[in-house]
């Protein structure tokens, strides 16, 4: 299993604290674009979902 599908089993709650975390604690950029992939990713899926929901 890689990081992107570990990611996968957090909540995107889960993954906005980490993310705000990380970027306190100056974690590699690395890791914050792989958290941020993963947010944006949801947050498109999501949107997409409502727009088919209300067509």
């Amino acid at each position: 299993m890689n990081d992107q599908d570990n990611l996968k089993s957090f909540s995107t709650d889960t993954l906005v604290d980490a993310y705000i975390n990380a970027s306190r604690m100056n974690m590699s950029k690395e890791f914050l674009t792989l958290l941020l992939d993963e947010i944006q990713a949801r947050k498109s899926s999501f949107f997409q979902e409502s727009l088919e929901g209300t067509s």
